[in-house]
């Protein structure tokens, strides 16, 4: 396309500019969360917060590793020794979903789950995996 024909078109009024965003240093918008975020994600695809995408991509990993961290206690709260668990569809390798097994240790990370048989690479029979991975089978399974 030339210079000429987009001389020649009428200008659009970009979709930005009938919903103008507040500048950066002003409060930060009031209502659903789901405007707050649209904005947001608006901003960054105008490219307004160019300057700050490391900030940015650094504060959403931090967020997204505390959620995990959170997480993954939560799952180890949960489950004691002696209980009857299943390995869940998010374990790797995949010769392991849906095992079960019994816990028989945990520590500040992961928990051992004897499945009282070797399995793959496995030959004792304990598996030690993330909390994650496990669903607590209740006492009548």
């Amino acid at each position: 396309m030339g210079k000429r024909s987009r001389a020649s078109r009428p200008q659009r009024q970009s979709p930005r500019a009938a919903n103008p965003t507040p500048p950066p240093h002003s409060e930060p918008p009031h209502g659903p969360p789901a405007i707050r975020e649209r904005l947001l994600l608006q901003a960054i695809a105008d490219g307004e917060l160019d300057d700050h995408l490391t900030a940015l991509a650094d504060a959403i990993h931090a967020r997204h590793h505390l959620l995990h961290t959170v997480a993954t206690a939560t799952a180890l709260s949960a489950l004691c020794v002696g209980d009857e668990v299943q390995i869940n569809n998010t374990i790797r390798p995949h010769y392991l979903r849906g095992l079960r097994g019994n816990v028989v240790e945990i520590d500040d990370e992961r928990v051992t789950v004897c499945v009282h048989r070797p399995v793959g690479r496995f030959s004792s029979g304990e598996i030690r995996c993330p909390p994650l991975t496990l669903v607590k089978l209740s006492k009548a399974a």
